[in-house]
Protein backbone atom coordinates (compact mmCIF):
# COMPACT_ATOMS: atom_id res chain seq x y z
CA UNK A 1 0.00 0.00 0.00
CA UNK A 2 1.44 3.40 -0.96
CA UNK A 3 1.69 6.28 1.48
CA UNK A 4 -0.86 8.44 -0.65
CA UNK A 5 -3.39 5.16 -0.16
CA UNK A 6 -2.61 4.82 4.01
CA UNK A 7 -3.24 8.29 3.90
CA UNK A 8 -6.57 8.62 2.47
CA UNK A 9 -7.99 5.64 4.03
CA UNK A 10 -6.55 7.30 7.41
CA UNK A 11 -8.52 10.18 6.69
CA UNK A 12 -11.54 8.08 5.95
CA UNK A 13 -11.62 6.55 9.04
CA UNK A 14 -11.14 9.54 11.04
CA UNK A 15 -14.15 11.07 8.90
CA UNK A 16 -16.06 7.63 10.14
CA UNK A 17 -15.36 8.13 13.40
CA UNK A 18 -16.12 12.00 13.65
CA UNK A 19 -19.42 11.20 12.03
CA UNK A 20 -19.85 8.52 14.86
CA UNK A 21 -19.19 10.72 17.54
CA UNK A 22 -21.32 13.25 15.94
CA UNK A 23 -24.43 10.41 15.65
CA UNK A 24 -23.79 10.30 19.29
CA UNK A 25 -23.62 14.24 19.74
CA UNK A 26 -26.96 14.40 18.30
CA UNK A 27 -28.54 12.10 20.56
CA UNK A 28 -27.60 13.43 23.93
CA UNK A 29 -26.74 17.33 23.58
CA UNK A 30 -30.25 18.20 25.06
CA UNK A 31 -30.57 16.15 28.02
CA UNK A 32 -26.44 17.42 28.48
CA UNK A 33 -27.40 20.39 28.39
CA UNK A 34 -30.21 20.27 30.84
CA UNK A 35 -27.20 18.44 33.46
CA UNK A 36 -24.87 21.24 33.27
CA UNK A 37 -27.86 24.05 33.57
CA UNK A 38 -29.07 22.12 36.71
CA UNK A 39 -25.47 21.60 38.05
CA UNK A 40 -24.71 25.25 37.51
CA UNK A 41 -27.68 26.65 39.15
CA UNK A 42 -27.64 24.35 42.50
CA UNK A 43 -23.82 24.97 42.75
CA UNK A 44 -24.49 28.66 42.17
CA UNK A 45 -27.87 28.14 45.13
CA UNK A 46 -25.49 26.74 47.09
CA UNK A 47 -22.81 29.05 47.23
CA UNK A 48 -25.31 31.86 47.39
CA UNK A 49 -27.23 30.11 50.56
CA UNK A 50 -24.04 29.31 52.33
CA UNK A 51 -23.48 32.78 52.47
CA UNK A 52 -26.68 34.82 53.40
CA UNK A 53 -28.23 32.28 55.28
CA UNK A 54 -27.88 31.79 59.28
CA UNK A 55 -25.82 28.48 60.48
CA UNK A 56 -27.49 25.09 61.07
CA UNK A 57 -24.73 24.59 63.94
CA UNK A 58 -24.70 28.22 65.57
CA UNK A 59 -25.90 28.88 69.11
CA UNK A 60 -26.93 32.17 68.02
CA UNK A 61 -28.64 33.71 65.44
CA UNK A 62 -25.54 35.37 63.47
CA UNK A 63 -26.06 35.89 60.11
CA UNK A 64 -23.27 33.73 58.48
CA UNK A 65 -21.06 31.37 60.10
CA UNK A 66 -19.48 29.69 56.90
CA UNK A 67 -17.73 31.71 54.15
CA UNK A 68 -17.70 29.63 50.29
CA UNK A 69 -15.96 30.44 47.49
CA UNK A 70 -17.31 29.91 44.44
CA UNK A 71 -14.74 27.53 43.14
CA UNK A 72 -15.52 25.75 46.13
CA UNK A 73 -19.31 25.39 45.48
CA UNK A 74 -18.74 24.68 41.60
CA UNK A 75 -16.51 21.44 43.18
CA UNK A 76 -18.69 20.67 46.00
CA UNK A 77 -21.49 20.43 42.85
CA UNK A 78 -19.66 17.97 40.82
CA UNK A 79 -18.54 16.27 44.46
CA UNK A 80 -22.12 15.59 45.06
CA UNK A 81 -23.22 15.15 41.57
CA UNK A 82 -20.71 12.33 40.48
CA UNK A 83 -21.24 10.70 44.23
CA UNK A 84 -17.91 10.54 45.11
CA UNK A 85 -18.35 12.72 48.56
CA UNK A 86 -15.13 13.54 49.46
CA UNK A 87 -16.52 15.75 52.59
CA UNK A 88 -14.03 18.37 51.95
CA UNK A 89 -16.84 21.03 51.84
CA UNK A 90 -20.11 20.32 53.44
CA UNK A 91 -23.56 22.76 53.76
CA UNK A 92 -23.53 24.34 56.86
CA UNK A 93 -27.14 25.77 56.12
CA UNK A 94 -30.29 23.96 56.35
CA UNK A 95 -31.22 25.15 52.48
CA UNK A 96 -27.55 24.38 51.79
CA UNK A 97 -28.57 20.57 52.55
CA UNK A 98 -31.72 21.28 50.68
CA UNK A 99 -29.92 22.16 47.10
CA UNK A 100 -27.57 19.16 47.99
CA UNK A 101 -30.92 16.44 48.91
CA UNK A 102 -32.18 17.90 45.67
CA UNK A 103 -29.18 17.78 43.69
CA UNK A 104 -28.31 13.95 44.81
CA UNK A 105 -31.86 13.07 43.98
CA UNK A 106 -31.27 14.73 40.00
CA UNK A 107 -28.47 12.97 39.87
CA UNK A 108 -29.86 9.52 40.80
CA UNK A 109 -32.68 9.90 38.78
CA UNK A 110 -31.42 12.65 35.72
CA UNK A 111 -27.80 11.39 35.37
CA UNK A 112 -28.93 8.03 35.19
CA UNK A 113 -31.41 8.43 32.23
CA UNK A 114 -28.29 10.63 30.47
CA UNK A 115 -25.99 7.75 30.83
CA UNK A 116 -29.11 5.32 29.44
CA UNK A 117 -29.50 7.92 27.00
CA UNK A 118 -25.65 7.72 25.73
CA UNK A 119 -25.33 4.15 26.18
CA UNK A 120 -28.47 3.35 23.71
CA UNK A 121 -26.67 5.75 21.10
CA UNK A 122 -23.59 4.16 21.85
CA UNK A 123 -25.21 0.63 21.13
CA UNK A 124 -27.24 1.68 18.10
CA UNK A 125 -24.15 3.16 16.48
CA UNK A 126 -22.41 -0.09 17.15
CA UNK A 127 -25.56 -1.72 15.60
CA UNK A 128 -24.83 0.70 12.69
CA UNK A 129 -21.04 -0.57 12.05
CA UNK A 130 -21.76 -4.67 12.68
CA UNK A 131 -24.50 -4.22 9.65
CA UNK A 132 -21.73 -2.06 7.69
CA UNK A 133 -24.16 1.53 7.70
CA UNK A 134 -20.89 3.32 8.45
CA UNK A 135 -19.15 2.08 5.07
CA UNK A 136 -15.45 1.08 4.54
CA UNK A 137 -12.83 2.65 3.39
CA UNK A 138 -11.26 -0.37 1.07
CA UNK A 139 -9.72 0.38 -2.31
CA UNK A 140 -8.86 -1.89 -5.06
CA UNK A 141 -11.12 -4.63 -3.87
CA UNK A 142 -14.06 -6.48 -5.18
CA UNK A 143 -17.66 -5.68 -4.52
CA UNK A 144 -20.00 -8.95 -4.79
CA UNK A 145 -23.86 -7.67 -4.78
CA UNK A 146 -25.91 -10.42 -3.31
CA UNK A 147 -24.85 -13.15 -1.14
CA UNK A 148 -26.70 -15.52 -3.13
CA UNK A 149 -25.21 -19.21 -3.75
CA UNK A 150 -23.31 -17.82 -6.88
CA UNK A 151 -22.43 -14.89 -4.18
CA UNK A 152 -20.78 -16.91 -1.29
CA UNK A 153 -19.20 -18.76 -3.67
CA UNK A 154 -17.59 -15.57 -5.44
CA UNK A 155 -16.96 -14.80 -2.08
CA UNK A 156 -15.25 -17.79 -1.00
CA UNK A 157 -13.11 -17.74 -4.09
CA UNK A 158 -12.35 -14.25 -3.75
CA UNK A 159 -11.21 -14.74 -0.22
CA UNK A 160 -9.14 -17.93 -1.14
CA UNK A 161 -7.47 -15.53 -3.90
CA UNK A 162 -6.65 -12.95 -0.90
CA UNK A 163 -8.50 -10.09 -2.40
CA UNK A 164 -10.42 -7.67 -0.48
CA UNK A 165 -13.86 -8.34 -0.31
CA UNK A 166 -17.20 -6.04 0.08
CA UNK A 167 -20.52 -7.82 -0.02
CA UNK A 168 -23.94 -5.90 -0.28
CA UNK A 169 -26.65 -8.20 1.63
CA UNK A 170 -29.95 -8.04 0.93
CA UNK A 171 -31.08 -9.57 3.89
CA UNK A 172 -29.52 -7.66 7.44
CA UNK A 173 -28.98 -11.51 8.93
CA UNK A 174 -26.45 -12.26 6.72
CA UNK A 175 -24.15 -9.48 7.54
CA UNK A 176 -22.73 -11.08 10.44
CA UNK A 177 -21.63 -13.98 8.47
CA UNK A 178 -19.99 -12.32 6.06
CA UNK A 179 -17.68 -9.98 8.65
CA UNK A 180 -16.84 -13.19 9.81
CA UNK A 181 -14.97 -14.66 6.98
CA UNK A 182 -12.52 -12.65 7.71
CA UNK A 183 -10.22 -9.91 9.09
CA UNK A 184 -11.65 -6.35 9.20
CA UNK A 185 -9.98 -4.29 5.98
CA UNK A 186 -10.21 -7.92 4.06
CA UNK A 187 -14.01 -8.33 4.33
CA UNK A 188 -16.80 -6.26 4.78
CA UNK A 189 -20.55 -6.56 4.88
CA UNK A 190 -23.10 -4.17 4.69
CA UNK A 191 -26.79 -4.24 4.40
CA UNK A 192 -28.61 -2.84 1.47
CA UNK A 193 -30.47 -2.74 -2.18
CA UNK A 194 -28.39 -3.94 -4.21
CA UNK A 195 -29.05 -1.46 -7.11
CA UNK A 196 -29.55 1.35 -4.81
CA UNK A 197 -26.75 4.32 -5.06
CA UNK A 198 -26.23 4.18 -1.17
CA UNK A 199 -25.46 0.71 -0.64
CA UNK A 200 -22.72 1.49 -3.20
CA UNK A 201 -21.13 4.04 -1.20
CA UNK A 202 -21.04 1.95 1.99
CA UNK A 203 -19.48 -0.20 0.01
CA UNK A 204 -16.92 2.25 -1.37
CA UNK A 205 -17.72 1.08 -5.21
CA UNK A 206 -16.26 4.08 -6.52
CA UNK A 207 -12.76 3.31 -5.57
CA UNK A 208 -13.06 -0.85 -5.89
CA UNK A 209 -11.68 -2.92 -8.72
CA UNK A 210 -14.87 -4.77 -9.94
CA UNK A 211 -18.32 -4.99 -8.63
CA UNK A 212 -20.07 -8.90 -9.11
CA UNK A 213 -23.94 -8.69 -9.26
CA UNK A 214 -25.23 -12.17 -7.87
CA UNK A 215 -28.48 -11.71 -6.75
CA UNK A 216 -31.45 -14.28 -7.33
CA UNK A 217 -33.58 -11.73 -9.08
CA UNK A 218 -32.12 -10.91 -12.70
CA UNK A 219 -34.29 -7.32 -12.46
CA UNK A 220 -32.29 -6.50 -9.75
CA UNK A 221 -28.82 -7.50 -11.32
CA UNK A 222 -29.77 -5.43 -14.30
CA UNK A 223 -31.03 -2.52 -12.80
CA UNK A 224 -27.93 -2.47 -10.26
CA UNK A 225 -25.27 -2.88 -13.45
CA UNK A 226 -26.81 -0.03 -15.33
CA UNK A 227 -26.92 2.22 -11.99
CA UNK A 228 -23.33 1.18 -11.89
CA UNK A 229 -22.34 1.90 -15.17
CA UNK A 230 -24.10 5.42 -14.99
CA UNK A 231 -22.58 6.42 -11.50
CA UNK A 232 -19.43 4.90 -11.69
CA UNK A 233 -18.19 4.40 -15.46
CA UNK A 234 -15.09 2.77 -14.98
CA UNK A 235 -15.43 0.09 -12.69
CA UNK A 236 -15.17 -3.46 -14.20
CA UNK A 237 -18.98 -4.89 -13.75
CA UNK A 238 -19.58 -8.50 -13.85
CA UNK A 239 -22.85 -10.17 -13.89
CA UNK A 240 -24.55 -13.44 -13.01
CA UNK A 241 -28.24 -13.97 -14.72
CA UNK A 242 -30.43 -17.25 -15.07
CA UNK A 243 -31.77 -16.13 -18.22
CA UNK A 244 -29.61 -16.37 -21.46
CA UNK A 245 -31.11 -14.00 -23.52
CA UNK A 246 -30.12 -11.03 -21.04
CA UNK A 247 -26.71 -11.41 -21.79
CA UNK A 248 -26.59 -9.17 -25.25
CA UNK A 249 -28.73 -6.66 -23.33
CA UNK A 250 -26.18 -6.43 -20.58
CA UNK A 251 -22.63 -6.46 -22.88
CA UNK A 252 -24.58 -3.57 -24.71
CA UNK A 253 -25.05 -1.82 -21.52
CA UNK A 254 -21.02 -1.79 -20.94
CA UNK A 255 -21.08 -5.31 -18.91
CA UNK A 256 -17.89 -6.74 -18.73
CA UNK A 257 -18.54 -10.04 -18.14
CA UNK A 258 -22.03 -12.26 -18.08
CA UNK A 259 -22.09 -15.03 -16.32
CA UNK A 260 -24.78 -18.00 -16.71
CA UNK A 261 -24.31 -20.20 -14.03
CA UNK A 262 -27.18 -23.09 -15.34
CA UNK A 263 -25.36 -22.63 -18.61
CA UNK A 264 -22.30 -23.48 -17.36
CA UNK A 265 -23.26 -25.86 -14.91
CA UNK A 266 -24.93 -27.73 -18.01
CA UNK A 267 -22.16 -27.56 -20.13
CA UNK A 268 -19.84 -29.16 -17.05
CA UNK A 269 -22.09 -32.16 -16.87
CA UNK A 270 -22.44 -32.67 -20.14
CA UNK A 271 -18.55 -32.82 -20.63
CA UNK A 272 -17.95 -35.13 -17.24
CA UNK A 273 -20.45 -37.77 -19.32
CA UNK A 274 -18.15 -38.47 -21.65
CA UNK A 275 -14.43 -36.84 -20.35
CA UNK A 276 -14.76 -37.03 -16.47
CA UNK A 277 -11.43 -36.12 -16.02
CA UNK A 278 -11.65 -33.27 -18.26
CA UNK A 279 -14.50 -31.54 -16.54
CA UNK A 280 -12.83 -31.88 -13.34
CA UNK A 281 -9.74 -30.49 -14.35
CA UNK A 282 -11.59 -27.54 -15.02
CA UNK A 283 -13.50 -27.27 -12.46
CA UNK A 284 -10.37 -27.40 -10.01
CA UNK A 285 -8.56 -24.72 -12.35
CA UNK A 286 -11.55 -22.03 -12.03
CA UNK A 287 -10.84 -22.34 -8.22
CA UNK A 288 -8.15 -21.11 -6.16
CA UNK A 289 -8.98 -23.56 -3.26
CA UNK A 290 -7.45 -27.08 -4.94
CA UNK A 291 -3.71 -25.86 -5.09
CA UNK A 292 -4.17 -25.06 -8.55
CA UNK A 293 -5.56 -21.64 -10.59
CA UNK A 294 -5.47 -19.72 -13.62
CA UNK A 295 -4.45 -16.30 -13.54
CA UNK A 296 -3.98 -13.13 -15.74
CA UNK A 297 -1.70 -10.34 -15.63
CA UNK A 298 -0.65 -7.07 -17.31
CA UNK A 299 2.12 -6.49 -19.87
CA UNK A 300 4.04 -3.23 -18.92
CA UNK A 301 6.87 -1.14 -20.05
CA UNK A 302 9.00 -3.18 -17.83
CA UNK A 303 7.42 -7.10 -17.60
CA UNK A 304 9.81 -9.54 -18.09
CA UNK A 305 8.22 -10.74 -20.87
CA UNK A 306 7.63 -7.73 -22.92
CA UNK A 307 8.33 -8.20 -26.82
CA UNK A 308 9.07 -11.23 -26.69
CA UNK A 309 7.14 -14.24 -29.01
CA UNK A 310 4.87 -16.42 -26.94
CA UNK A 311 7.64 -19.22 -27.16
CA UNK A 312 10.03 -17.30 -25.98
CA UNK A 313 7.87 -16.17 -23.32
CA UNK A 314 6.34 -19.35 -22.36
CA UNK A 315 10.35 -20.75 -21.99
CA UNK A 316 11.27 -17.75 -19.62
CA UNK A 317 8.11 -18.17 -17.35
CA UNK A 318 8.60 -22.11 -17.03
CA UNK A 319 12.69 -21.89 -16.00
CA UNK A 320 11.42 -18.96 -13.30
CA UNK A 321 8.70 -19.90 -11.97
CA UNK A 322 7.44 -23.37 -13.08
CA UNK A 323 4.34 -21.74 -14.58
CA UNK A 324 3.04 -22.80 -17.99
CA UNK A 325 1.79 -19.71 -20.35
CA UNK A 326 -2.01 -20.84 -22.06
CA UNK A 327 -3.13 -17.97 -23.96
CA UNK A 328 -2.82 -14.20 -24.23
CA UNK A 329 -5.42 -11.47 -24.26
CA UNK A 330 -4.97 -8.45 -26.24
CA UNK A 331 -7.37 -5.29 -27.00
CA UNK A 332 -10.29 -5.54 -29.55
CA UNK A 333 -10.37 -2.74 -31.36
CA UNK A 334 -8.95 0.86 -31.24
CA UNK A 335 -11.37 1.86 -28.19
CA UNK A 336 -10.59 -1.26 -26.13
CA UNK A 337 -8.68 0.34 -23.38
CA UNK A 338 -11.46 2.50 -22.98
CA UNK A 339 -14.28 0.53 -22.97
CA UNK A 340 -12.92 -2.60 -21.88
CA UNK A 341 -13.08 -4.72 -24.70
CA UNK A 342 -10.88 -7.41 -25.00
CA UNK A 343 -10.39 -10.64 -26.69
CA UNK A 344 -8.77 -13.93 -25.72
CA UNK A 345 -6.19 -16.27 -27.63
CA UNK A 346 -6.11 -20.09 -26.04
CA UNK A 347 -2.83 -21.84 -26.75
CA UNK A 348 -2.24 -18.81 -30.13
CA UNK A 349 0.38 -19.31 -32.45
CA UNK A 350 4.17 -19.22 -31.19
CA UNK A 351 4.96 -16.29 -33.01
CA UNK A 352 2.48 -14.18 -31.31
CA UNK A 353 4.17 -11.02 -29.31
CA UNK A 354 3.68 -9.99 -25.92
CA UNK A 355 3.10 -6.02 -26.19
CA UNK A 356 2.47 -3.55 -23.91
CA UNK A 357 -0.78 -3.11 -23.41
CA UNK A 358 -1.99 -7.22 -23.85
CA UNK A 359 -2.36 -9.67 -20.78
CA UNK A 360 -0.92 -13.13 -20.07
CA UNK A 361 -2.69 -16.26 -19.10
CA UNK A 362 -1.00 -18.20 -16.79
CA UNK A 363 -1.62 -21.53 -15.07
CA UNK A 364 -0.01 -23.38 -11.82
CA UNK A 365 -0.26 -24.81 -8.95
CA UNK A 366 -0.61 -21.85 -6.32
CA UNK A 367 3.37 -22.40 -5.07
CA UNK A 368 4.07 -21.99 -8.60
CA UNK A 369 1.81 -18.72 -8.81
CA UNK A 370 3.51 -16.79 -5.79
CA UNK A 371 6.40 -17.37 -6.90
CA UNK A 372 5.47 -16.40 -10.49
CA UNK A 373 4.14 -12.99 -8.99
CA UNK A 374 7.17 -12.26 -6.87
CA UNK A 375 9.14 -12.58 -10.21
CA UNK A 376 6.74 -10.78 -12.36
CA UNK A 377 6.81 -8.05 -10.16
CA UNK A 378 2.86 -7.02 -10.37
CA UNK A 379 -0.55 -8.19 -8.89
CA UNK A 380 -2.85 -10.12 -11.11
CA UNK A 381 -6.40 -8.87 -12.49
CA UNK A 382 -6.65 -6.57 -15.31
Amino acid sequence: MSITDRTVRRGRRLERNIRILVDVVRRVWKVAIVVVLVYFGLSTAYYWVENNTPCLYSLTNSPTCHQVQFADALWWGIVTLSTVGYGDIVPHTLWGRVIGAVLMTFQIGFLGYLLSVILGAVTETRLKVLLGSMGTDMRGHVVVAGYSAVGKAAVRELIASKQSVAVICENQEEVPLVQALGAEGKVFGCYGSINSEEAFRRANVGDCEAIIFTSEDDTNNLIGALNVRAIYPKVRVVVSVRRVELRHTLKAAGVTYVATPADMGGRLCASAAFRPDVATAVEDLTTATYGADIQEYQVGPSSPIVGKTFAQADATVRAATGCILIGIIRPKGERASRDGEYETAINPPVTVRFDQGTLVLVVGSLENLGRFEQWYGVPQGR
